[in-house]
């Protein structure tokens, strides 16, 4: 399985880029795949507010070279655990909230590769057959 993103319908399905099924097509396996996706996405979303609020620099752009941007993210993430592990989950999450976006957004409409379609298919197959 290849490494993507979680996207919501906002998006465009792409072989990196993995996104729900649309309303009109799901059946009873296409519905459990949106759902195990939506969790997944809003448990990145939480993991990201959480860092966000006790980062400041995650505010804003990053403006630096990107190897060094990804070091910075990495250093954040170690401290973060450093954190928790010193201080305890509860006292990271005491003050977070978390504001999820609209989720009946809709992405423009377009062609879809059917390379995407596969990989979407293929973690489709997955999630089904290990619940």
């Amino acid at each position: 399985m290849p490494h993507v993103i979680i996207a919501d319908e906002a998006y465009p399905l792409m072989k990196h880029l993995l996104k729900p099924y649309r309303k009109q097509e799901l059946n009873a396996d296409k519905e459990y795949f949106n759902k195990r996706l939506s969790r997944a996405r809003r448990t990145v979303e939480c993991a990201f507010g959480i860092l966000r609020s006790k980062w400041q620099i995650l505010d804003k752009p990053i403006l630096t070279h990107p190897g060094h941007a990804d070091n910075i993210i990495k250093a954040i993430c170690i401290l973060h655990n450093v954190i928790i592990d010193k201080e305890g989950i509860e006292h990271n999450l005491k003050e977070t909230q978390f504001v999820f976006q609209n989720e009946n957004r809709q992405a423009p409409a377009g062609r879809v590769n059917n390379e995407a379609k596969v990989v979407r298919d293929n973690f489709k197959a997955y999630l089904c057959n290990n619940p």
